[in-house]
Order: structure tokens, then sequence, then C-alpha cells
């Protein structure tokens, strides 16, 4: 059985698309049309049904898309016990919050480049829900976000948790020592998108929600330079700002309740995974822990007299 018509049908089935399936396996759709065709003939069995807006599987095709899967990466781990990883090819699409971007994405992808010299990467960054929606439809391989994804066949690996707190501008004047949310509550607040890990902390802290005036950055680059600006009170993940809380520009309060860390999860498709894109996911929880290993402490945020 030709493993070229074997992806092609897989990736058809994941994106319900052929013009999709075209794109990512960088041939044509004629071509892709042409394998499918070949592989119902094989098969003796149809496994699409198509009309001018969508492709949809046939019963017998949801039963096969399993096994098909499970082939690709048997055929993908046989390849890479006999061979050498640096000379595997290939685009791994990975999407990733931003959180991710601004602590150890670097050097998860300086390590990852290392390995896999020949494999380009296609990085994309985003809110979690809408990292989720692309894995689950099969545009991206690997998605870091701060959230398990519990729809589908999907695994999921929590690699990190990054020390949330409040921080504000000193220009704000709010005085050492322990601050209570009904103080924080009393300022503008910056914070990720509703629907966010985040968000749902923060309205869990007691609070009315209809009291709060919070404002919603999708940009973590737009959070600190307003939160600098003495716009409001952000929360932020401490590793992102190790700059700006030595310089002073930030601090980052005692408040009560705390913030709760800030979960990172590497979600990739069970089964259906290929070896690169697995490694790559266990290789951000190593990545991850030697960075923890050499940034600076930030876990208790440190309460810093008012300039």
């Amino acid at each position: 059985m030709n493993l070229r018509f074997v992806e092609a049908f897989v990736w058809v089935a994941r994106l319900k698309s052929f013009k999709g399936a075209a794109e990512r396996l960088h041939t044509t759709q004629a071509a892709i049309s042409s394998r499918i065709a070949t592989f119902e003939a094989d098969l003796g069995a149809r496994l699409f049904d198509r009309d001018s807006r969508s492709v949809t599987l046939t019963l017998r095709a949801t039963q096969i898309l399993p096994l098909a899967e499970r082939m690709l990466a048997l055929a993908d781990q046989m390849l890479q016990a006999a061979g050498d990883a640096a000379e595997f090819t290939g685009t791994l699409r990975i999407g990733t919050m931003e959180s991710v971007v601004h602590t150890f994405l670097p050097a998860l992808l300086s390590n990852f480049s290392i390995r896999y010299p020949k494999v380009t990467v296609e990085l994309h960054s985003d809110i979690t829900p809408f990292l989720r929606d692309e894995l689950l439809k099969g545009t991206l391989d690997c998605v870091l976000t701060s959230e398990e994804i519990a729809e589908g066949a999907i695994e999921n690996r929590r690699i990190a948790a990054l020390p949330m707190a409040w921080v504000a501008s000193p220009s704000l004047q709010i005085a050492p020592g322990p601050v209570p949310f009904s103080e924080i509550a009393k300022r503008p607040l910056i914070t990720f998108h509703k629907r966010s890990v985040v968000y749902r902390d923060m309205l869990g802290a007691g609070s009315d929600p209809t009291s709060l005036r919070v404002n919603f950055f999708s940009s973590l680059a737009a959070m600190i330079s307003m939160t600098r600006s003495g716009f409001g009170i952000a929360t932020l993940p401490l590793a992102v700002i190790p700059r700006e809380l030595a310089s002073g520009e930030l601090r980052a309060l005692d408040a009560t309740p705390p913030l709760k860390p800030l979960p990172v999860v590497a979600s990739i498709r069970a089964g259906g995974a290929s070896s690169v894109t697995e490694q790559f996911s266990r290789m951000a929880a190593d990545v991850f822990e030697e960075f923890s290993a050499h940034s600076p402490p930030s876990a208790a945020p440190a309460a810093t007299a008012p300039t």
C-alpha cells in the first residue's frame, strides 16, 4: 500500500479539504484527488462525500482513519529508528501562546534546530482557544497553551507553570507590604482575553465582576507597555519581565490572594503525531526545566517601596 495515498487520505480527513491537504503536502489539488481515487480503488470503498462546499467522511472512512494515522506514525518511527535525526526533513507547525514566546521558546527552538537541522518550523502565536481549534482541525502539529484539550484524540503533557503576579508601575504609589484584592480592584485592571485561565482566576478572587474595570489585551508586549505607563495593574508572568523588575520600572505586588501559576501544556494528536512532533513535545519540558534553573527567583513578589 502506497503511504503517499494513506497520507493524502489522512490530511483530507483532518482538514476536510482537498485544497488544504494539497497545501499541507506541498502538491496540487489534482494530485491529491488522484491519490484519493487510487486509494479508494485499492480499498474498494468510497471514503468521502463531496459537494461544492464541503468534504464529509463516510462511515467506512471514520473506521479507517485511526488505522491510517497509526500506519503513518509507525512508518515515521521506523525511519527514525533506522536513520539519523539530523537527516529528517519536513515542516513542524507549532502554535504557542505569547507567554511562551517571551520565556523559554527561543531556547526550545534553538535546541530543536540542533537536533533536527533540516526540519523547518512554522510558528503561530495566538490565544489558547484559537490554537486549540487549529490543532483539532489539523492545521497545527503541536500547541503550547494554558489548558489541556479535552476534545478529540489529543495527548496533553503539562510541561510548565509560570509564576504570575499583579504588577504595577511605581508611579501608582501603591504602598509596600500585602495588598488585598479589594485595593487592586479600585484601579483599572489589565489582563488576558476573557476566556483565559488568568481571567477566571481573577474572578475567583471574590470581587463583584461588574464592579471591575477590566481591560483585555491580546498582546503581552502591549500589556507590559501600558503597565509601565501607569495605565493600570496587570496580571503578568514574572518570567517575561525580569529586566523591568530589576530596573524598578515595574514592581510585583504582594497581593492577597495571590494569582495561581500559569500552566503550559503541550498538546499533540494522539496516535497520529510524527516522531518529530513527539520529540518536540518532550523537549519542551526539558528546556523549561533548564530555563527555570537559570532564571532569577521570581516566585515570591518583592515588596519594593514606591519611588
